[in-house]
């Protein structure tokens, strides 16, 4: 399968983020929700949810960063707690992950200028 450049292919993660970006951009324009969730039956309404250490895994962040998230609640990742289980919606960790691009690192959190890691006074 050579076009002729010595191209990688996508990761799983770029592939997800694009199709992520497509569904949302349809939804905007056509007004339907669409679901990227692969076999998941056309007529499914229901939210998926997913335990805290696999939603972790899919951030790519330790169980312990996201429970010191859950604790202080600066990221507004938001999750449910049934019993002692703790749980995110699917749909919550997607929109975490394109609401938090940056293209540049004075983007940060807390906002304000940054250089080199630093605010500048």
């Amino acid at each position: 399968m050579s076009n002729g450049t010595n191209r990688k292919p996508p990761s799983a993660r770029e592939i997800q983020h694009a199709l992520l970006t497509i569904s949302r951009k349809l939804e905007e324009k056509y007004g339907v929700p669409i679901s990227t969730a692969i076999g998941a039956g056309e007529c499914s309404n229901l939210e998926t949810l997913v335990p805290a250490v696999q939603a972790a895994d899919y951030l790519g962040i330790s169980q312990k960063t996201l429970a010191n998230w859950r604790c202080s609640g600066t990221r507004g990742l938001q999750y449910v707690q049934v019993g002692s289980r703790i749980l995110y919606r699917q749909r919550d960790l997607d929109d975490f992950i394109l609401s938090s691009r940056k293209s540049s690192t004075s983007e940060k959190l807390g906002g304000g200028p940054v250089r080199c890691g630093r605010k500048l006074r």
